[in-house]
């Protein structure tokens, strides 16, 4: 009974999960209450309140479900015994360029975000120090990454991780933007793939001013 109430409580989260989704997309976050999420799920408010604290909650959660198992490939390129750490990061950019430009609920997921940052930080209010702190916490895994990929040999010993970090979580931000706002039928995703081998290749160099730590001074 209790395996069946599990199954049950999975089904019910993955229903309001998938009437948010929905509504977000189609209305827009402010527009959207969780009034409407219920009542497009079959549920009560009280069952989303069960599972999320709020519409914010249950923002995140799509948020994190379709960002988990990109972060999954990265986390490999972190493993100190991972040969091949750019390989890992080229997986994982490759997967968000195509899911972004094919896949219906990760496309909706990042244009739903999309869509929330023009409102701007002021707008966002207390959420923004929250995604920033995201933010800077992917700069770090990118780090590891790259630190790696520098014990490897992949990369130059004098490689400037940090503005390597911050350059790529740059690159990846314009490269998902590049695709959502892709005119209908330019087919922009074969031109960001060829692109993320061309990043790849220009950190890789060792005669590249730009991406390597200045000298002491």
């Amino acid at each position: 009974m209790a395996r069946k109430t599990k199954e049950e409580a999975r089904e019910t989260r993955a229903a309001i999960q998938k009437a948010a989704l929905a509504l977000f997309a189609t209305r827009g976050i402010s527009e959207t209450t969780l009034s409407d999420v219920a009542r497009i799920a079959g549920v009560t408010r009280g069952a989303i309140y069960w599972h999320f604290e709020n519409k914010e909650a249950l923002l995140r959660s799509l948020r994190d479900e379709t960002c988990l198992p990109y972060e999954q490939i990265a986390l490999a390129g972190e493993k100190e015994d991972e040969p091949d750490p750019l390989g890992r990061l080229r997986d994982m950019l490759r997967a968000l360029i195509e899911d972004a430009a094919e896949s219906g609920v990760t496309r909706q997921v990042f244009q739903i975000w999309l869509d929330r940052g023009r409102l701007g930080i002021k707008d966002r209010g207390e959420n923004a120090q929250e995604e920033e702190e995201r933010r800077h916490a992917a700069i770090r895994k990118t780090e590891s990454i790259l630190k790696n990929a520098v014990r490897q040999g992949q990369l130059p010993k004098n490689f400037d991780i940090r503005l390597g970090a911050v350059s790529m979580m740059s690159f990846i931000d314009g490269s998902i933007v590049a695709v959502l706002l892709a005119p209908a039928g330019r087919n922009i995703k074969n031109d960001i793939l060829r692109l993320i081998d061309a990043f790849l290749f220009a950190m890789q160099a060792d005669n590249n001013p730009y991406l390597l730590q200045e000298p002491a001074a």
